[in-house]
């Protein structure tokens, strides 16, 4: 119908068939269309009173409203019109008020929906920010005790342990593992630097670590996976870069995050908790809700 309108506007035999064929004309009588569009005044006057229909089929004939087949409609053909007239807007109410509801319903649901995520993401960010500032305070706590250590030392050397330059006893050295004849070495097929698309294939690679192979590292990993231990882990604006911390994995060299995650988490529970940086502690909590998700 709107584009009927756009082209020829509502007036015309056009636009009138459409009407037509909408409201059903050329399935219903003139009787039929009228008592429908004049439903409320018709079910006001006639609800619970008793109803001439020959009157009724008197008017309807003197008004030019006739049966399907063009001819003046008899009472009996009246008293039926309206009862289908009635089960008719009935219908068409029940569908409109079933409509009506449902999109309630889904306006409800959509409401909800977002103030569940909202108060998930908040949660979240509170849980993020509280272990956070678990870490920095933890921080603080070693970097003190440090400075105890450390002032203690020069206060009062007698109190700190001398570490024994001798070599130990060979009793006490660890026995090298017997090597079991017919026994076969492991075989590990390593990792591959993922590939690189669009801008990220324009970004140049850090410059390789150069180290012993970390704690925890796992064993399919190569070493040029690994950020240099001169890396910063901050990015331009000062701020903590998780993808690229020193002397750990970069998200770069994986095709998803979750891999990268798996990657570095082993690395970092190698170091003893009270070991970890402030940072480290964040980054651990950081990559655990990720994959616990």
């Amino acid at each position: 119908m709107s584009a009927a309108m756009a082209v020829g506007g509502t007036d015309g035999a056009m636009f009138t068939a459409l009407l037509g064929c909408q409201r059903g004309t050329w399935a219903h009588s003139p009787l039929f269309q009228w008592m429908t569009n004049n439903y409320e005044a018709m079910s006001q006057a006639i609800t619970g009173k008793k109803v001439r229909w020959q009157k009724m089929s008197e008017a309807a004939e003197s008004a030019g409203l006739t049966n399907v087949n063009g001819e003046p409609p008899k009472p009996a053909t009246v008293r039926s019109t309206w009862y289908r007239v009635r089960k008719a807007v009935g219908a068409m109410q029940r569908q409109k008020e079933e409509a009506r509801n449902t999109a309630l319903a889904s306006r409800a649901a959509a409401r909800a929906a977002s103030q569940a995520q909202k108060q998930d993401d908040a949660e979240g960010q509170d849980t993020l920010n509280r272990r956070m500032a678990e870490a920095d305070a933890d921080l603080r706590e070693k970097q003190l005790q440090d400075a105890r250590d450390r002032s203690r030392s020069v206060l009062y050397p007698e109190t700190v342990p001398q570490v024994r330059s001798e070599a130990a006893p060979s009793e006490e050295r660890e026995a090298a593992p017997a090597v079991k004849i017919g026994q076969v070495a492991e075989f590990v097929v390593m990792r591959k630097q993922a590939p690189r698309y669009g801008r990220d294939k324009d970004i140049p690679l850090p410059p390789p670590y150069v180290g012993p192979r970390p704690k925890g590292m796992p064993k399919d990993l190569p070493l040029e996976a690994l950020m240099p231990l001169s890396a910063s882990g901050r990015d331009a604006d000062g701020n903590y870069d998780f993808n690229q911390m020193p002397g750990l994995p970069r998200l770069s060299f994986f095709a998803t995050e979750r891999e990268w995650a798996l990657a570095c988490l082993p690395m970092i529970e190698a170091i003893p908790p009270r070991e970890r940086s402030g940072p480290l502690k964040a980054m651990f909590c950081l990559l655990d809700m990720k994959v616990r998700r």
